[in-house]
């Protein structure tokens, strides 16, 4: 069977490419996988297909013979957080996280932790057997919402009331960050803070076209700090009074710097598309910087006991906290610093900010050894890497040709501390791609 799971669990088109027989053999095949686990938590995002796919789902793991709770519509981080609890170590969200409304999926926790690439190939080796289902009962209703929101408020201080603007895009989010920001003090301007699976404010990814209606609310209002989240809240997008989005390396770099002051030094494990400032953060404050495939920072992470933060750009994870993508505690814990030193560029003052580009092109084919051999003349005095995707590390530059892992796109990345140079590295790899014929133009 071709290997479902992508960077992140699996999304597919549903109805369409998501299947029935798709969630009955993925239910048989996680009692293969994890014959000693008694208790799976089940927890859905905002999407109109999540609550039947979450019901049939539910309904599959009690038949293989799960005990099934039902956390209902929750936030990602909720239960990442919940699969902790001793009574179900296994967490299954229904949720196709940033990608379009007609996608649903999968993503599976086990004890707080995303799964290992060994764990999601056994998984996908164990699709193949037949299932063979007995009677399903019905799931026991779990509070793991009201237990996430006691613990996280347990952090919150009081602190000088600033004006943060809060984009939910219809999501679960609603249910934590805007309440959770008001209780740090917090003047909370709300939009697209009604849950809904027909998205009526924006797409569900929080990227700069999405948000524009939301970015010109931040600039008309002057806001001290802006977030914005997708759909099963693990991802959150920054962006500033000025309406103009903040770089994600730059958080991740900043989180890094506090855990880098307060532990006086420590691991950031994070991924290929991360740029050099977290480099720089590491330098200054003794730190080292691991770099590893998208989707892969945890298995690191749950080895290396000196990682103090890993994760991705819009995925900030703090193991003190729990090893899961948490955007709503992220969202919290910048508004706090916000609130307490006068807006989130005050914050990342002392952040480098280097020119950066991601794109993505629709592709015709992917061929890495292609692209390899050719890369070579393209740019000579690259150090070629291809542990995810091409990747060809210059002076104080870099380039990125990487297949996406939910949709049929190449994605382009590039950063150079020069942005006369960031601009030649962009049309060379352009011309690359055109001459290979991997792209539509």
């Amino acid at each position: 069977m071709p290997n479902l799971f992508g960077t992140s669990g699996f999304r597919f088109t549903f109805p369409g490419t998501l299947t029935l027989n798709t969630l009955e053999e993925m239910a048989y095949s996680l009692a293969l996988t994890f014959p000693d686990v008694e208790g799976v938590i089940v927890a859905h995002d905002s999407r109109l297909t999540s609550v039947p796919v979450s019901t049939i789902f539910s309904s599959l793991l009690s038949a293989v013979g799960f005990t099934v709770y039902d956390a209902g519509r929750a936030p990602l981080p909720v239960l990442a957080f919940a699969s902790g609890f001793t009574e179900h170590p296994l967490g299954v969200m229904i949720t196709a996280s940033h990608n379009p409304p007609n996608y649903n999926g999968i993503k599976i926790f086990k004890k707080k932790w995303e799964l290992t690439r060994d764990e999601e190939n056994k998984i996908n080796e164990n699709m193949s057997v037949r299932p063979r289902l007995g009677n399903p009962e019905l799931p026991i209703p779990d509070d793991a919402l009201s237990e996430y929101l006691k613990k996280l408020s347990s952090e919150i201080n009081t602190h000088l009331e600033k004006k943060i603007l809060v984009d939910a895009g219809n999501g679960t989010a609603v249910t934590a960050t805007p309440g959770l920001i008001k209780k740090a003090g917090g003047n909370v301007l709300c939009v697209n803070c009604e849950e809904s699976g027909y998205f009526p404010g924006r797409l569900p990814e929080p990227n700069p076209i999405n948000l524009r209606t939301t970015l010109e609310m931040a600039r008309r209002e002057g806001v001290a700090l802006g977030v914005a989240h997708d759909c099963d809240a693990d991802r959150v997008a920054i962006f500033d009074g000025k309406g103009e989005f903040l770089s994600q390396t730059r958080a991740l770099a900043y989180f890094f710097e506090r855990k880098l002051k307060e532990n006086r030094g420590g691991l950031m494990v994070t991924t290929v598309d991360v740029g050099m400032a977290v480099d720089d953060i590491a330098a200054r404050y003794g730190g080292k910087v691991i770099r590893t495939r998208l989707g892969g920072s945890h298995e690191i992470a749950m080895k290396d006991k000196s990682t103090v933060i890993f994760g991705e750009p819009w995925k900030v994870i703090d193991p003190a906290w729990g090893p899961w993508a948490d955007g709503i505690r992220v969202a919290v814990k910048l508004s706090e610093d916000v609130m307490d030193n006068g807006s989130i560029n005050d914050l990342f003052k002392g952040i480098p900010d280097y020119p950066y580009i991601r794109e993505d092109f629709k592709f015709k084919k992917w061929d890495p050894e292609a692209l390899k051999a050719r890369a070579a003349s393209f740019f000579a005095d690259a150090i070629l890497e291809d542990y995810d995707g091409i990747k060809l590390n210059m002076d104080d530059s870099w380039l990125l040709f990487r297949r996406s892992g939910t949709e049929e796109k190449i994605r382009l990345y590039a950063e150079s501390k020069n942005s006369e140079k960031l601009f030649e590295i962009k049309r060379r790899a352009l011309t690359l791609l055109k001459e290979l014929d991997f792209i539509y133009v």
